[in-house]
C-alpha cells in the first residue's frame, strides 16, 4: 500500500514538472504574426522603433523592404525575432523565392559562369549582398585589379579562405584563347603571338592586367615602349627571354 502511494505521488510530480516545463518553453517562444498588417501594427519592435527607415525608397541593387512589404510579405517570414536578444535573417529564406542557380558574366574579355547555388550552400545572402555585390546582375562593375586587392570575389578568393583569383581557369574558360593572336604591322612585318606557348611557361596574372589589358592591344604597343620594359619588353630583355633585337622571332614577312 505504501509503495503504491509513493508511485502515485511520483507520477503527479513528474506530470507537474512536465506541465511547468511546457509553460516555460511556451513563454520563451518568439512571438509570431500572421499578416503584413499585423506585423507593422503589432510586432513588438515597432511599438518603440519607427518603421519609416525600412520603408525608404529602394535603391537599385539594394534589398528593398518596401518592395517586399507591398508584395504581401511580412517581417517574420524573413526575420527570426527573439526580443532584444537577436533579430537575424533566416539564412535560406531568399532561396525560397529566388531560385538563382547560375549567373553568366559576359561583360568581360573572358566570360565566366558563377555558381550561385553552390555558394549559397556555404554562405548566407548577407555575407555577399550588398556589401560585396549589388543585388542585380550586371550592376557591379568588377575588374581583376580590384579583386586582386580584396574587392568583390577577392574578399574570399585570396588563396586562404578559397582559391586565389590568380587561378583564372577555375572560373574562366580560356581554351578558346589558346589560339595565336595576329598583330598587323606593315613596316616590320606581321607579329604572331602564341597564347598557348606562353601560358605553358607563365600564369595569366604574370601578364594580365599589369602588362596587358584583357583585350587585344593592336596599335597600343610600340618598340619604343617595349625598349623601356613595358608590354613584351618586360620579359624580352635578353635575360628572361630573347631580346627585342631578335626581330625575326616575332615579326614575319
Amino acid at each position: 500500500m505504501r509503495g503504491a502511494l509513493v508511485f502515485i505521488i511520483g507520477i503527479l510530480l513528474v506530470s507537474g514538472v512536465s506541465s511547468f516545463a511546457g509553460v516555460s518553453k511556451e513563454q520563451k517562444a518568439p512571438e509570431k504574426v500572421t499578416s503584413r498588417d499585423e506585423a507593422l501594427g503589432s510586432l513588438p519592435c515597432f511599438k518603440c522603433h519607427s518603421y519609416q527607415k525600412f520603408a525608404a525608397k529602394p535603391k537599385p541593387g539594394v534589398f528593398s523592404h518596401q518592395l517586399h512589404a507591398t508584395t504581401g510579405y511580412h517581417c517574420n517570414q524573413c526575420h527570426d525575432f527573439r526580443g532584444h536578444q537577436h533579430i537575424k535573417v533566416n539564412k535560406d529564406v531568399c532561396g525560397n523565392c529566388h531560385g538563382i542557380r547560375t549567373i553568366t558574366l559576359k561583360q568581360t574579355a573572358l566570360p565566366s559562369r558563377f555558381d550561385h547555388e553552390g555558394h549559397t550552400k556555404r554562405l548566407g545572402c548577407r555575407e555577399c549582398h550588398p556589401k560585396l555585390f549589388l543585388m542585380k546582375t550586371g550592376s557591379s562593375r568588377m575588374t581583376m585589379a580590384e579583386m586582386n586587392k580584396g574587392a568583390f570575389c577577392g574578399a574570399c578568393h585570396d588563396g586562404a579562405r578559397a582559391f586565389s583569383t590568380a587561378e583564372c581557369m577555375k572560373c574562366h574558360d580560356v581554351k578558346k584563347y589558346e589560339r595565336e593572336l595576329v598583330y598587323k604591322e606593315k613596316r616590320a612585318g606581321t607579329v604572331v603571338f602564341s597564347h598557348k606557348f606562353h601560358t605553358a611557361a607563365f600564369s595569366c596574372n604574370d601578364c594580365h592586367p599589369k602588362l596587358f589589358r584583357m583585350q587585344k592591344t593592336q596599335g597600343r604597343m610600340t618598340m619604343e615602349k617595349m625598349e623601356k620594359g613595358t608590354f613584351c619588353g618586360a620579359c624580352h630583355n635578353g635575360n628572361i627571354a630573347s631580346p627585342l633585337t631578335d626581330c625575326t622571332k616575332c615579326h614575319k614577312s
